[in-house]
């Protein structure tokens, strides 16, 4: 039975002995895992005492110098002072035993135990802020030497680059919309210009009452000119082309357009802005016209070109008018508003 508890009492000794061990080497890796990572910090820097005291005499004059001096080498004394200087912001420290011997202090280096180099501690070197101040000075500079925008009337469709500048757009946003151009893009009112994403909010409102886009006659546009307008391709562009023809090569007003078919109101709105109607001189009038030109006319048609026409035959020249058609049941007046724009004497 004694035995017995001698041999449990033995066992447990054991189990506690492996477990101190255990314990011990545990403690060992850990505080080696801890060291590893505290010296290899990008923040981490090694300063030694005989560093600090080394900068501290040499910036005093009291470091290598007077050892080369007591050892006769005739040197200046600023020389050793300016290495000393040198050697300790750089980590090392003058070499007594060189100085003793007469030769220029070296470097030794970082420290390589706390005995040779005496006790070294860590300690954790302040972060460097981010260096603002030049930046900031260049934009100050910058911003100082950008002219003032000017304010003069332009056409977004035709202003140069140079001018875009002079209005306050930087040569890049300039160039932006330059491309814009290039590639087919038009601008058929002001609102359009203020889509562009280098136009901000406030330098639309700022430029919007100097903004004077050339507009397009419909009665001299050509077709070239009428694609450049939202929503009119090539076959519109030979619609309205065809249209100003049969109405004697004159539109009176903006919504005559709304007669062609496909141009609707949405469409019209996307372009109005962008064209206007100057009168222009007709091709034909009332009193020159072929039967087949008044035919052709979307307001005249068959019927009532052989009216005109019979009315003409019928009547002495110097009593033609329109007044004169009315009254004779040729047209009613409502048309002969419609025509009143050809009535003007060619005879």
């Amino acid at each position: 039975m004694k035995r017995e508890k001698m041999s449990k009492a033995a066992a447990s000794g054991v189990v506690a002995l492996i477990f101190l061990i255990l314990g011990f080497q545990a403690a060992i890796f850990t505080g080696n895992v801890f060291r590893y990572n505290r010296e290899h910090r990008v923040d981490t820097v090694y300063i030694d005492n005989n560093r600090q005291q080394a900068i501290a005499e040499a910036e005093q004059g009291r470091s290598c110098d007077s050892k080369a001096g007591a050892a006769g080498l005739g040197a200046e004394p600023q020389y050793y002072r300016q290495q000393a200087i040198a050697e300790a912001e750089q980590g090392g420290l003058c070499d007594s035993k060189a100085g003793a011997h007469g030769t220029p202090p070296q470097a030794s280096g970082r420290p390589s135990s706390s005995a040779s180099r005496g006790i070294a501690y860590r300690g954790i070197a302040p972060r460097q802020e981010p260096g603002y101040g030049d930046s900031r000075r260049v934009i100050s500079e910058r911003l100082e030497n950008k002219p003032e925008p000017e304010l003069f009337q332009f056409d977004p469709n035709t202003v140069s680059r140079e001018d875009l500048v002079r209005l306050g757009f930087s040569q890049k946003q300039a160039q932006v919309i330059e491309n814009y151009r290039n590639k087919g893009g038009k601008y058929s009112r002001p609102r359009d210009f203020a889509k562009m994403y280098v136009v901000d909010s406030a330098m639309y409102v700022r430029l919007e009452p100097y903004i004077r886009i050339q507009k397009i006659n419909l009665n001299t546009a050509d077709s070239l000119q009428l694609v450049s307008l939202r929503g009119i391709g090539p076959y519109y562009a030979h619609k309205i082309l065809e249209y100003r023809a049969r109405l004697g090569g004159v539109f009176t007003g903006k919504n005559q357009l709304l007669e062609i078919e496909g141009i609707d109101a949405d469409r019209l709105s996307g372009f109005a802005e962008g064209v206007e109607v100057k009168p222009v001189q007709p091709r034909y009038t009332l009193w020159s016209a072929t039967k087949s030109e008044l035919a052709a006319h979307p307001y005249i048609g068959q019927y009532m070109a052989k009216g005109i026409v019979r009315y003409r035959s019928m009547t002495d020249t110097a009593a033609w008018s329109i007044a004169g058609m009315v009254e004779n049941g040729v047209i009613t007046e409502r048309e002969a508003v419609l025509l009143s724009y050809l009535d003007f004497d060619e005879r």
